[in-house]
């Protein structure tokens, strides 16, 4: 496992004198996966140092690359210009974002998320008589949003393959997230970037994204299918069994396996299954993205019956309508994500729950 953005390890940070973390507590919300929350104990040196605070850690936030390059020691002067403060390799908000994958992965989203928007307006209003249909567009529109979910849910797993949370707290992490038994003086590991590859599949991150990848393929298709003159007469009087098999199924196994991957990015950052994490950013992108799944799976599910039926038909747009802007406002949310960092130092937002153990 490696990091596209892991810090850069200066010579005081691998000096004998670097204070050292040990796990604390670790949480994990289904027993058969990974830890995806821990606290660490800090162990500075000298011993005599009590300065030196714990830290925490969790998943999706180092998935997305949103942890300070190293903890801070001490404040910044109040002199201190505004454009050191964003330049330094420290700064909450990041700038250099051209290689920040997370930061791609978001925009790729918003954009396909958006061109969905303009899909359902295309098809939703000349059901209100507000405007002419526009078949074609909207058809192309589909298409794009399709393409565009397909690249980002690739980008999502290469996101995954390249986490890298073993390069923040070393030896402390490898034993909870790769299921190995470690030794404390061990190096770290050599980083290498990954663009294809399979991940641990007791990461509830990468199985997330794996799912999501596997739901987007199937998606494309109907966007493929539903391009102009590929399915004959698809607007007026499509073939049944073609038009069932190509166009509506591949939206409902798809939805559907967006839905699975939203249900599992959510239980990444809860600390057990049932509690739901509501003072956690990623927790609420799970959510929109999870009721867009809905919308898209009613889209397919409906459809079946939208030849026949005008209020079928209706209700498949109109599913298509809000669950496009659900997707929107949950990858809008995960964009702004991943414009800011995180201290590990800092307090969690909550005290963490029992945990079996690691």
């Amino acid at each position: 496992m490696s990091s596209l953005n892991s810090p850069p390890t200066s010579s005081s940070e691998s000096s004998p004198a670097a204070d050292t973390f040990s796990t604390h507590q670790a949480t994990r919300p289904l027993p058969f996966v990974h830890p995806t929350r821990a606290v660490f104990a800090a162990h500075p040196r000298p011993p005599s140092e009590s300065s030196v605070v714990g830290a925490h850690w969790s998943a999706r936030s180092s998935r997305k690359n949103r942890y300070l390059s190293r903890p801070l020691a001490v404040k910044p002067h109040l002199s201190v210009v505004l454009e050191q403060r964003l330049h330094h390799a420290h700064a909450r908000f990041k700038l250099h974002l051209a290689w920040d994958l997370s930061f791609w992965v978001a925009q790729v989203f918003v954009l396909g998320s958006a061109l969905w928007v303009i899909n359902a307006f295309l098809l939703y209003l000349p059901l209100l008589d507000v405007g002419p249909a526009h078949p074609d567009a909207a058809a192309w529109c589909a298409f794009a949003g399709g393409t565009f979910f397909e690249v980002g849910s690739y980008l999502m797993v290469v996101e995954a393959l390249n986490t890298g949370h073993e390069q923040m707290f070393g030896p402390a992490l490898w034993g909870l997230v790769s299921g190995e038994n470690f030794d404390s003086e061990m190096p770290a590991k050599p980083v290498q970037f990954r663009w294809y590859g399979v991940g641990s599949w007791r990461e509830l991150g990468f199985l997330a994204c794996f799912i999501q990848m596997i739901a987007a393929t199937v998606f494309w298709i109907s966007t493929i299918t539903g391009i102009p003159d590929v399915i004959h007469n698809l607007n007026t009087d499509p073939p049944t069994a073609i038009t069932d098999v190509f166009f509506w199924t591949p939206q409902v196994v798809g939805g559907t396996g967006f839905f699975i991957s939203s249900l599992f990015l959510m239980l990444e950052v809860q600390r057990t299954w049932w509690i739901p994490n509501i003072g956690s950013l990623g927790w609420h992108i799970g959510l929109w993205n999870l009721i867009g799944a809905v919308g898209f799976t009613l889209c397919g599910a409906l459809g079946y019956a939208a030849a026949t039926s005008t209020k079928a038909n209706y209700q498949s747009v109109l599913s298509t309508f809000w669950g496009s802007w659900a997707f929107l406002i949950g990858s809008t949310i995960q964009l702004w994500e991943t414009l800011w960092r995180e201290d590990p130092t800092a307090p969690a937002p909550s005290s963490p729950g029992r945990e079996k153990g690691s």
